[in-house]
């Protein structure tokens, strides 16, 4: 077991445990009083994620279609190039997946991993698009993640390994500190921002595995294409059968070119 493995298992004994039997739990996202086998939504939260799920969307970029789209009729994917095979999302980054993943990453509510990664594991099923063989959560740089205690893609990508029963490994790496995306204020500057920063810090053999990376947001796709670059530089007789990337959301309303 890596050390950023074995160090976020360790912090997971440091959760509280459930006070359900004190506390009846409450949906994550509106505070209503829901029954244990909700697993932390209600009913109404539930439906709006479903209902985004099952949204038609473009496997290229990510953006949403129109429901009478004809397949391959995506106009974005002429300006964002993912470097990807395929991206899987759960739905928007709005409504209840918008306060869900701002209250996982700057709250610190970390637990909401274990409620968000079924949705993923729904989203991929419900594509169908091929095999899954190794998860690999895109990483934060090692200072961010100590400031913030904890990688919500790791967490995620965790999550979803338990459920898929796959292999879920930290292979990538940030050489160096970068701004954070949502400061900057265009696309072009977001692939700079990013632009080799990720590595393999090993010489990993993952010759023919279809890997797909874990994040929870996709927003113009920048972050995704750079860590698939960094697999995309393996010697050929190393090279992934195919590099895709399941999401919680992808931020629709960014995705034309710089204005």
């Amino acid at each position: 077991m890596n050390k950023p493995r074995l160090l976020s298992a360790n912090l997971r004994q440091l959760r509280p445990q459930p006070l359900a039997a004190f506390f009846p739990p409450t949906c994550w996202a509106t505070g209503e009083s829901i029954a244990p086998s909700d697993h932390g939504l209600c009913t109404e939260i539930q439906r709006q994620i479903r209902q985004q799920l099952l949204w038609p969307y473009c496997h290229g970029c990510g953006s949403t279609l129109g429901p009478f789209a004809a397949r391959g009729s995506c106009r974005n994917c002429a300006h964002r190039k993912l470097g990807l095979d395929r991206i899987i999302r759960v739905g928007t980054l709005n409504g209840p997946l918008s306060r869900l993943i701002h209250s996982m990453k700057f709250a610190r509510h970390w637990a909401l991993a274990g409620i968000l990664a079924p949705w993923m594991a729904e989203a991929l099923h419900h594509a169908a698009l091929g095999p899954v063989d190794q998860l690999v959560p895109v990483p934060l740089h090692w200072f961010r993640q100590w400031r913030r205690g904890f990688n919500q893609a790791f967490e995620l990508g965790w999550e979803l390994s338990g459920i898929l029963d796959k292999p879920c490994d930290d292979l990538l790496r940030r050489k160096h500190a970068t701004k954070a995306q949502t400061a900057m204020q265009s696309a072009t500057a977001r692939r700079d921002n990013v632009r080799g920063v990720f590595v393999l810090p090993r010489q990993v053999n993952v010759a023919g595995l279809h890997l797909w990376l874990v994040d929870d947001v996709c927003t113009t796709g920048a972050t995704l294409h750079a860590a698939a670059t960094a697999f995309r530089k393996l010697p050929t007789a190393l090279q992934p059968a195919s590099i895709s990337a399941v999401v919680l959301a992808v931020a629709d309303s960014t995705l034309i070119p710089d204005a």
